[in-house]
C-alpha cells in the first residue's frame, strides 16, 4: 500500500462518537483484520487530516491513542508504522474462529434457573424476537398516534433545566412525582387504594413479575394461573423453579372452585380479572371477592395484572381487586408500553405496605433504578393531563379499528375465522374451525409477512379450538382491509 494512502474511513457527523474516535476505532479495526499489516507505513497526520478534511489535532489525537495502546510505533526520521507486534499478541488473544471451534463440544454445568433457558431459549425467545410491526401483531399502540411533539418538548424543558438530581443516581422505587402521579391515576381510573411510597418503578411487565417471582417462589412452590395465560408470566415462573398450577377459565373468569381442587395453598395467584389474557372475559364480581377470601385462608398473594385496563370501549370496568382487598393480599402490577409506547420501557407494581422494603432491595439488586429522565417526562406527562387526553383519544381510534376488523372478517373470512367484537382490550379471538391446528396456519401467515400468534402458545393443560390473537390497534383501516383479504388466501389454501 501507498503510504500516502489509507483504506477509506467513514466518518458520521452526525454520530454523538467524536470524530478522532471514530478515526482510532476504522484504523484499529483495519489493523486488526489484516487490512494494514504490521510495520505498514502511514501517511503522515496532516496528509490524513487533508483527506478526510478534518483538522490535524483530530488525526494527533487519534494516532496518540493508538501509539499508547501499542497499535502504532514511531521510527525516528521515517514516520508512523503499524507496530511489529500487536497488542493481541502479547495477550496471546486468538482467533474467533479458533476460540469457537474449541468450546464447541465442551461441557458445562448451569444453575437451574439458566439449565431451564438453555432447553427453552428457542421458545421463550420467539415473541421477543419479532421487531417488525406487521398486521395482526397485538398489544401494540397506535405509535404513529402518540403526541411525541408534546413529548419532546417536555423533554427538552427536563434537559434544560439539568437538574443534578435527574441525572445522577435515583430513588430506588422510582423518580418521586412519577409515583405521585401513578397513585392519583389509579384511584381516579382503577380504584386503586394506594400511596405513592408503595409504588415501585420497574423496567415493564417482564422485570415485574421476575422481581414478584424471585420474592416468592423457591423450586417447587405453588402458583396458580388461568389457562391460557400470559406466556410471559408462565416462562418467567417456570424458569425461578416453580410449580405451576394450571386453573381453567370461564364466562366469569378463574374457576377458582377447580384452583381449590388442585392446590391447597399456593404461594401466588396469578389473574388478569379486568380483561383474561387472552381470552378477554371480565372476572365477575362474586368471583373477585370469593378469590380475595381463598387467598386471605390460605395466606397467598394475588398477581393482578392490569394490562390494558384502559381500553375499555363501553361501560366502566369493575373495580380493581386491589381496590377491593381488605387484606393486603393484592400486588397490583401494570405497564405504560401499552398505553405510551413500547420502547419506554416502564412498569410498575403497587405491594402491599408491609411488602415494599423487600420490593425495594430487590429492585435495587437487580438495576438499582429505572432511568431518571424517561421517569421525570413521563411524571410531567401524567400530571399535565396530556396522559388522560391520549388515552381518551385512543379509545375512539382503537373502537372504530376494531369495528373494521369485525366487518371486515365478516364480508372475507365466513366459515373460516370467526372474529367477535368485544367491549375492552388490544386484541381480538379469530376461531378456526373445529379440528384445524393454529401452528400450521401460524406457519404459512408468518411466510406471508401476518403475524398471528396462536391461542395453542398461550395454553398450558387446555386444548382449546383453535385460533389466534388478532391485533388491531397499531394498523389503520387500509392495512387492516389489506391484510384480511391475505388472510383470506392464506386460510383458503390451507383449509380446502
Amino acid at each position: 500500500m501507498n503510504k500516502e494512502q489509507i483504506p477509506f474511513i467513514l466518518i458520521d457527523e452526525n454520530s454523538d462518537v467524536p470524530i478522532y474516535r471514530q478515526i482510532y476505532d476504522s484504523i484499529r479495526q483495519l489493523i486488526l483484520h489484516g487490512k494494514l499489516q504490521p510495520k505498514t507505513q502511514l501517511p503522515a497526520t496532516r496528509l490524513l487530516a487533508k483527506q478526510l478534511n478534518v483538522a490535524r489535532m483530530t488525526i494527533i489525537n487519534a494516532y496518540e491513542q493508538l501509539f499508547a495502546e501499542g497499535y502504532l510505533e514511531s521510527k525516528t526520521g521515517s514516520g508512523t508504522f503499524v507496530a511489529a507486534r500487536l497488542p493481541e499478541d502479547f495477550l496471546n488473544a486468538e482467533k474467533p474462529q479458533k476460540k469457537q471451534t474449541e468450546t464447541t463440544n465442551r461441557t458445562f454445568k448451569l444453575s437451574n434457573f439458566g439449565d431451564y433457558l438453555a432447553h427453552n431459549g428457542e421458545r421463550i425467545l420467539r415473541p421477543y424476537n419479532t421487531q417488525n410491526i406487521l398486521p395482526f401483531r397485538h398489544g401494540i399502540p397506535a405509535i404513529d398516534e402518540f403526541p411525541f411533539e408534546i413529548w419532546s418538548k417536555i423533554l427538552q424543558k427536563q434537559l434544560k433545566s439539568a437538574n443534578s438530581k435527574i441525572f445522577s443516581y435515583g430513588d430506588i422505587q422510582g423518580f418521586p412525582p412519577l409515583r405521585e402521579a401513578i397513585a392519583n391515576h389509579l384511584y381516579q381510573s382503577r380504584g386503586v387504594f394506594c400511596t405513592a411510597e408503595q409504588i415501585i418503578i420497574t423496567n415493564g411487565t417482564q422485570q415485574t413479575l421476575d422481581l414478584i417471582g424471585s420474592v416468592f417462589l423457591s423450586k417447587n412452590d405453588e402458583i396458580c394461573l388461568e389457562d391460557p395465560t400470559y406466556f410471559g408470566a408462565r416462562d418467567v415462573f417456570s424458569a425461578i423453579g416453580a410449580k405451576l398450577i394450571p386453573v381453567s377459565v370461564d364466562k366469569e373468569g378463574f374457576e377458582l372452585e377447580e384452583a381449590k381442587t388442585k392446590s391447597r395453598n399456593p404461594r401466588l395467584i396469578y389473574v388478569t380479572p379486568s380483561h383474561q389474557y387472552p381470552l378477554g372475559m371480565t372476572m365477575s364480581l362474586a368471583r373477585r371477592m370469593n378469590l380475595l377470601e381463598w387467598a386471605r385462608e390460605t395466606e397467598s398473594f394475588i398477581i393482578e395484572d392490569d394490562y390494558d385496563s384502559e381500553y375499555r370501549y363501553a361501560a366502566r370496568p369493575l373495580a380493581s381487586l386491589q381496590g377491593l382487598d381488605r387484606h393486603g393480599s393484592v400486588i397490583y402490577i401494570g405497564t405504560f408500553s401499552k398505553t405510551v409506547f413500547p420502547a419506554l420501557r416502564l412498569g410498575f407494581l403497587v405491594a402491599p405496605k408491609d411488602l415494599v422494603e423487600v420490593f425495594k432491595t430487590a429492585k435495587a439488586l437487580r438495576d438499582w433504578h429505572s432511568p431518571q429522565i424517561d421517569q421525570a417526562v413521563l411524571a410531567e406527562f401524567i400530571s399535565d393531563g396530556h396522559f388522560t387526553k391520549h388515552l381518551r383519544k385512543m379509545r375512539g381510534i382503537y373502537q372504530k379499528r376494531q369495528q373494521v376488523l369485525v366487518e371486515e372478517a365478516q364480508k372475507h373470512l365466513k366459515g373460516m375465522l370467526e372474529i367477535l367484537p368485544a367491549t375492552s382490550g388490544m386484541h381480538l379471538i379469530g376461531w378456526l374451525p373445529e379440528g384445524v391446528d393454529d401452528w400450521q396456519i401460524f406457519q404459512a401467515a408468518r411466510k406471508e409477512n401476518l403475524q398471528l400468534t396462536p391461542i395453542s402458545a398461550s395454553c398450558l393443560e387446555q386444548k382449546l379450538r383453535g385460533g389466534f390473537f388478532i391485533g388491531y390497534t397499531a394498523f389503520n383501516e387500509i392495512q387492516i382491509k389489506e391484510g384480511i383479504k391475505k388472510l383470506r388466501e392464506i386460510l383458503l389454501a390451507n383449509l380446502s
